[in-house]
């Protein structure tokens, strides 16, 4: 009696419906895949510079993640600086004219006000830019000696998205950071301990203190690709073709164990 083929076991009943559920576990992680894709580019339009900012806190709460509809996006907000804790980030890059400048923000926190005109949040602000050190330690001290008006002001800026931490590599210069970190900051900050928006603000305000505004290029025009997002995409195909693939080896592993049995019956 000859052995049977990969066919003939595979054009069983049993094996026929296992292929129809394979096909359709496949299906499924195909249209995750799909979804995954389309989440993977985002097309970015041009910045209107005549449009209003958005108001940042229609968009944006204490304690949620930063949103696609704020991020590196002009917006405007009611804060009031917090003079008590002024910080000074290192290693800040800058284009002025044809060159690019290294240097330091000087950033600090904020009170901002919430849609119910009552209640505040924390917002991480950066205030100016300076190529030296030494411009930016005396404008921390000169910001937090000097006598700030205590109230809410209309600000407009622009959102990003945190940084990572960094070690502080010298322990004697606590407020000289290496990243601009909300991370690290909420650590750092002294006072009240309020819930703390996801991103900071890079204000238009002229700093004064000797310093200069910071310049954030806005967004160019074209597409972006969330590499993650599209990793998960080819995973989830791969997925599906191993769906495929682990009903074809179950399907040679029956043909194989029937080989075998014959084998030893004819022995």
């Amino acid at each position: 009696m000859t052995n049977p083929t990969w066919s003939q076991v595979a054009r069983r009943p049993k094996w026929i419906a296992g292929l129809f559920l394979a096909l359709a576990v496949a299906a499924v992680f195909a249209l995750l895949g799909q979804w995954q894709l389309e989440r993977s580019f985002t097309e970015v339009e041009p910045e209107d510079l005549t449009q209003a900012p958005l108001v940042l806190i229609e968009t944006e709460k204490p304690g949620a993640p930063l949103t696609v509809t704020a991020a590196n996006k002009r917006v405007q907000a009611e804060i009031m600086l917090d003079t008590e804790n002024v910080f000074i980030v290192a290693n800040r890059l800058q284009r002025a004219n044809d060159e690019v400048l290294s240097g330091y923000w000087v950033i600090a926190n904020s009170r901002l006000l919430l849609e119910d005109g009552d209640s505040t949040a924390s917002l991480s602000v950066g205030i100016g830019f300076t190529e030296s050190l030494s411009v930016a330690e005396a404008a921390r001290v000169e910001l937090m000696e000097s006598i700030q008006a205590q109230a809410f002001l209309n600000q407009t800026g622009r959102y990003l998205q945190t940084e990572g931490p960094e070690v502080i590599r010298d322990p004697t210069k606590a407020y000289l950071l290496e990243s601009f970190s909300l991370a690290q900051l909420v650590n750092l900050y002294k006072g009240d301990n309020l819930n703390s928006l996801a991103g900071f603000m890079v204000l238009d305000a002229e700093p004064g203190f000797g310093l200069e505004p910071i310049v954030i290029a806005p967004p160019e025009p074209g597409t972006q690709v969330n590499w993650l997002t599209l990793f998960y995409a080819l995973e989830w195909a791969l997925f599906a073709g191993f769906a495929v693939f682990l009903w074809w080896r179950l399907v040679e592993d029956q043909r194989m164990r029937e080989a075998q049995d014959r084998t030893s019956a004819e022995e």
